[in-house]
C-alpha cells in the first residue's frame, strides 16, 4: 500500500507477485530463524528470490543511529 500511494505501482506489483509462495520458498523463509545471530526481522510475507544454489529472502536488519554516525 505504501508503494502504491507513493507512485511506485510497478514495484508494488512486482512485490505482490513475489508474495505468491511456492513450497520451496516457504522452506527458505522457515530456515531464517535458524540462522546464526538472528539479528533481523521478517515480514509476514517476505520477498523470496530463488536461484540454483539458494535464495535471497528479504529481511529487516536493525542499524542503530550510532552505527550510521547519526546523532
Amino acid at each position: 500500500d505504501a508503494l502504491l500511494s507513493s507512485g511506485h505501482e510497478e514495484l508494488a506489483n512486482m512485490l505482490a507477485t513475489k508474495a505468491q509462495r511456492t513450497r520451496i520458498e516457504f522452506q527458505f523463509i522457515e530456515a531464517l530463524p535458524r540462522l546464526d545471530g538472528n539479528v533481523f526481522s521478517v515480514d509476514e510475507q517476505p520477498v523470496v528470490s530463488v536461484s540454483e544454489n539458494g535464495a535471497y529472502v528479504m529481511v529487516w536488519h536493525w542499524v542503530p543511529n550510532e552505527d550510521a554516525d547519526i546523532k
